[in-house]
């Protein structure tokens, strides 16, 4: 499978002709000053789910499916959260826990007894660096958790799919001068940079939608459904960027019209034979139309 590279942490791929990317969602970064991990992670970077899917993307990944992917990989970024700011909550706590360590050695060094100065002097060194060991060694293992949760689930979902569509992480931007990544690709090393610029001001974070177009090809004609070829964003017309029109939902069985009513859907549309003419917009009749001249007479 072709798809099982995608959103790893390696150098850039050799480009793929037959990859297509259909559409990226955008990572927002920004996260809560007060969160410490585990019990108070508050708001962290995540990816906000839309209220539906263009008519292109719906055609390789159906809305309720790509809604649930969402929620799972916003609950992987919650749970391997870590403070993305220099100064925050969980770093001034170790300041703290670091300076009244300090206090209490130096209680006990003075006045100064040959039995006490060396526990005690032990006890300084361990209550000055213990804090900032256990901030540092959480950092890493969240992000070794982060990174491990992340690409297990894009390679599970691409494996699990297997329909030619693929999941990816990248990232993009410009840090000092000097390219990272790109805005339709990159690697999960520009993603994970992504994660810790809350503005997205050098480095943005995505999560690529690519199409492998053989493998989807391939994978409908086994399937016998109708292949449609992926397009990439800035080629896509309007309608396939518009969300698809909902069709008109049947009545209920058994449902009783009441007499002297008429069940319209609340937002009628055209058939899709009708072609509107350039330069005209197709609007809804108003269910209250002004009354007819006899009926405004008769007033």
């Amino acid at each position: 499978n072709k798809c099982e590279n995608m959103g790893n942490s390696d150098s850039s791929q050799p480009p793929d002709a037959n990859k297509v990317l259909v559409h990226s969602f955008q990572l927002d970064a920004d996260a809560d000053f007060c969160s410490l991990p585990i019990c108070c992670p508050g708001k962290q970077a995540m990816f906000h789910k839309p209220k539906n899917f263009s008519s292109h993307l719906s055609n390789f990944i159906p809305y309720q499916e790509g809604a649930k992917m969402i929620e799972d990989i916003n609950k992987i970024l919650l749970e391997t959260a870590f403070p993305n700011k220099q100064c925050n909550p969980l770093f001034i706590l170790c300041m703290l826990l670091s300076i009244l360590s300090i206090g209490l050695a130096s209680s006990n060094l003075y006045p100064a007894e040959s039995n006490t100065i060396l526990p005690s002097m032990g006890f300084l060194m361990f209550g000055l660096f213990l804090p900032y060991v256990i901030y540092f060694g959480l950092m890493i293992y969240k992000k070794s958790a982060r990174k491990s949760g992340l690409l297990t689930f894009v390679r599970e979902w691409n494996e699990t799919k297997n329909n030619g569509v693929c999941l990816s992480l990248g990232g993009g931007g410009n840090v000092r001068g000097v390219a990272v990544g790109s805005e339709t690709g990159g690697t999960y090393e520009n993603f994970y940079m992504a994660t810790w610029d809350p503005k997205s001001l050098l480095v943005r974070g995505y999560l690529h939608i690519f199409v492998n177009y053989q493998e989807r090809a391939n994978w409908c004609q086994q399937i016998g459904v109708p292949f449609i070829p992926p397009v990439p964003p800035h080629q896509q017309t309007m309608d396939q960027q518009l969300a698809h029109q909902g069709q008109v939902p049947a009545p209920p069985a058994g449902f009783q019209i009441p007499a002297g009513y008429a069940l319209v859907p609340e937002h009628p549309q055209p058939p899709p034979e009708f072609q509107v003419p350039a330069g005209y917009a197709l609007v809804p009749l108003s269910q209250d139309s002004p009354p007819s001249y006899i009926q405004a007479s008769k007033m």
